[in-house]
């Protein structure tokens, strides 16, 4: 061993501003490299999915909204899904497309928030700031739609819960009108910057290799050159009607997951669009869907329903027993529990210095992974 140098034991975390006071990752340290990580979960465990098993299937829709808190009706989207395959409801075109723009925006909304605090980690407060007043707006059409800014609880089997007017459709135009001005901010402050390369070209690279063996989704494994979309390889709402490619990315390092966020705003924005312009008149629920009394399943089932959240694939298992206003069991697949694991293995051998780079490059949400 070089003189001077001594192996050691670190926590990073949970108290730690890059993890959020949310993650522990224990560390063993040979100098300024990693030798051994150990991520402990759980800091935001709230039991959530035995929590749902005595409550009825509407009553669940509020608690599936706090798990990925930053896209909450994505999560919504997938959960009405398997009430809406056991049911056999047909969901009006109205709302379908409805569902399509709400999800995109908490997709442009997530995204934000992500490339804000990555850079925010690595000294760009700017960013995060100028981020922050775009996803207000966001923010701001929500409540105007449904009274809530966050957890919307808007999805419902069957539909949503309320029509959107042509007041919130011109917010939306006008958003999207507005949003290059960030975009370009992100560019300049971040992309092109040579101080942001530095930190994240070349750090916490995933080979294709690993992300397909490691079970990881959405941006994390899109960035690595693996073509993987829930919204292309199972459509859902109008995305089979939509014109659109998945964006991929081969480098697979920090810089490559933030650009490809980068990217996915912009084909969001185009898919709002097209969205904005299939918008006919009509029923926003379909004839026999409730949003009140309680849901009782016909048969005995067993479904899978997923939706693309920000992170990757948000997935609810639903079993259910025969005439049950409740579910058996339910349990949710998270994105962002994959990405955890793949610390023990891309930690290693890094500098400590780049461990925030790494950890806001794969854009976990604890309260997703924990449940």
């Amino acid at each position: 061993m070089p003189q001077g140098q001594f192996e050691y034991t670190l926590n990073f975390g949970p108290h730690h501003p890059s993890t959020h006071g949310l993650l522990r990752l224990l560390l063993s340290l040979f100098g300024e490299e990693v030798t051994s990580c150990e991520p402990e979960i759980g800091y935001l465990h709230r039991g959530v999915e035995k929590l749902v098993e005595s409550r009825d299937f509407i009553s669940i829709i509020p608690y599936v909204d706090r798990l990925d808190y930053l896209a909450p009706v994505i999560q919504e989207h997938a959960y009405v899904r398997a009430i809406e395959q056991a049911l056999h409801l047909e969901v009006p075109a109205r709302a379908l497309v409805i569902r399509t723009i709400f999800d995109e925006l908490t997709r442009i909304s997530s995204h934000i928030m992500a490339i804000g605090c990555l850079t925010y980690d690595l000294g760009c407060l700017s960013l995060f700031l100028y981020g922050f007043e775009e996803r207000e707006k966001i923010m701001e059409i929500f409540r105007r739609t449904t009274g809530a800014r966050m957890h919307l609880s808007y999805y419902i089997p069957g539909g949503v819960r309320v029509d959107i007017d042509c007041d919130i459709v011109a917010m939306i135009a006008e958003f999207l009108d507005k949003l290059d001005g960030y975009l370009r901010k992100v560019k300049r402050l971040a992309l092109d910057s040579r101080i942001f390369q530095r930190r994240t070209k070349g750090i916490g690279v995933i080979s294709q290799n690993m992300a397909m063996c490691s079970g990881i989704s959405g941006v994390n494994l899109r960035a690595s050159g693996v073509r993987y979309d829930v919204r292309k390889s199972s459509p859902y709402g109008i995305y089979e009607l939509l014109d659109f490619e998945q964006v991929t990315l081969t480098d697979g390092d920090c810089y490559a997951r933030n650009e490809l966020r980068y990217l996915e705003i912009q084909q969001s924005m185009r898919l709002i669009q097209q969205c904005l312009s299939m918008l006919e008149p009509g029923d926003v629920k379909a004839s026999n869907a409730t949003s009140g009394e309680a849901i009782s399943v016909p048969d005995d089932v067993v479904i899978y329903s997923a939706a693309e959240t920000p992170r990757g694939e948000f997935g609810v298992h639903m079993f259910a027993t025969k005439g049950g206003t409740k579910p058996y069991r339910l349990h949710f697949k998270s994105p962002s529990f994959a990405s955890i694991q793949m610390l023990r293995q891309l930690l290693i051998g890094v500098k400590i210095l780049d461990i925030p780079a790494i950890l806001g490059s794969l854009d976990s949400i604890m309260g997703c992974c924990d449940r």
